[in-house]
């Protein structure tokens, strides 16, 4: 008898190798005789070998069949299944995010897709209108033409492809957000976690599965307070009146957001951050639909610069050290070590991707390239960003 997998409450159990070739034998010996020849180069011997083989490999897509009804491990259309449930989708070509700081006489009205060039010649569209104000500057979020991961270090997204008068110049003081191709396996379940309360309303989770699920968006952060009193929220202290909703998100179209704010978090609360929109239910049936004043946060970009400190430099290839760099990328846009509003940056998480033949000693992160941390801790109001251009390696 070829033993079966097992059944438990604690999963599945397959036989082993060594069980499923003694029951083959037996089979056989049972068939042509106790003194069959053992030997694995007989005849016999091979035919054992492969319905072992087989056997083994027939049980272990069973197994892989039964991990894929387990959102921890499935992959591909599996995951995709469970994510259904929820009503949520993978992402597919994710643009790239960056903020812009526009230079101009006061008053003057940037447009909403007004689009610049970045060095590498990859056009870049506002995401909603701007004004220059007193100070002569406005700062607007900007997202790439190109989906996928489009890297634009600080400063060089300096362009205009058509001049605006009065607009003088335009930079990206901190690196893109890097869009992906496709979101990946980790980040897929990642936001499922974060999203099973999509479905319902009022709830922070409601709003934050919501606004999450938004093509576009890379990342968003969800908090209310429901107290009479002003608060301060997070690592910046961020202010939030009495009976507010702070919604804070990188990416995505601005109308689509305030919309899902509005449904999910509902008409009673006020709203927190530094974006306005008008949205009109046109939902609702009316002939002149209601009309809502959205507010929601786009957070700063705030550069994160990596020291990998090293035994020795010298001994380091250069193709080791881009590799170093790139994997520290890699991490910082997806994944559990990924860049998270609110969230926090732990240098010693990305040491075990590393190259060892490069003998890294330490890991340490900063937010200005000077003083140096093992963790940095980032606000409501911040997004981490970072490039090649702000990882260094150095010698002890």
């Amino acid at each position: 008898m070829i033993p079966r997998i097992q059944f438990t409450n604690t999963g599945m159990i397959p036989p082993t190798r060594q069980e499923l070739s003694n029951a083959l034998w037996q089979m056989f010996r049972d068939a042509f005789g106790q003194d069959l020849n053992p030997d694995p180069r007989t005849p016999q011997g091979q035919l054992v070998t492969s319905l072992t083989a087989a056997l083994v490999d027939n049980n272990d897509s069973m197994i892989e069949l039964g991990n894929q009804l387990d959102p921890r491990y499935a992959t591909g259309v599996w995951q995709e299944a469970l994510g259904a449930i929820y009503f949520i989708n993978r992402r597919v070509e994710t643009s790239s995010v960056v903020m812009l700081s526009f230079i101009g006489l006061p008053g003057v009205v940037i447009p909403d897709g007004f689009i610049v060039i970045d060095d590498a010649g990859n056009e870049w569209a506002t995401n909603g209108q701007a004004t220059v104000d007193a100070g002569g500057s406005a700062t607007v979020e900007a997202y790439c033409l190109t989906p996928g991961p489009i890297y634009a270090a600080p400063l060089t997204i300096t362009t205009f492809k058509q001049t605006i008068e009065d607009l003088d110049r335009v930079e990206n003081p901190a690196a893109a957000a890097p869009g992906s191709d496709e979101e990946s396996r980790v980040d897929f379940e990642l936001r499922r976690a974060a999203s099973v309360a999509k479905n319902s309303k009022n709830m922070n989770n409601s709003v934050y599965g919501a606004v999450a699920d938004i093509s576009g968006v890379i990342d968003a952060f969800v908090i209310d307070n429901p107290t009479d009193n002003t608060i301060t929220v997070g690592e910046t202290n961020y202010s939030m009146i009495r009976n507010s909703l702070l919604v804070s998100v990188v990416g995505g179209n601005n109308q689509e957001i305030a919309k899902q704010i509005l449904i999910k978090g509902g008409t009673g609360c006020s709203f927190v951050g530094n974006t306005d929109v008008v949205y009109f239910d046109t939902d609702s049936g009316n002939a002149f639909p209601p009309e809502y004043l959205v507010t929601f946060l786009r957070p700063t970009h705030i550069t994160t610069y990596f020291r990998i400190l090293v035994a020795d430099i010298t001994a380091v290839s250069f193709v080791a050290l881009s590799a170093a760099k790139q994997s520290i990328i890699d991490q910082f846009i997806s994944g559990e070590n990924r860049a998270r509003i609110a969230g926090t940056v732990i240098a010693s998480a990305f040491m075990c991707s590393i190259d060892r033949n490069i003998r890294p000693i330490k890991i340490e992160v900063s937010t200005d390239g000077t003083t140096w941390e093992d963790y940095i801790t980032f606000g409501v109001d911040q997004f981490p960003v970072t490039s090649l251009a702000n990882i260094s390696v150095e010698q002890v």
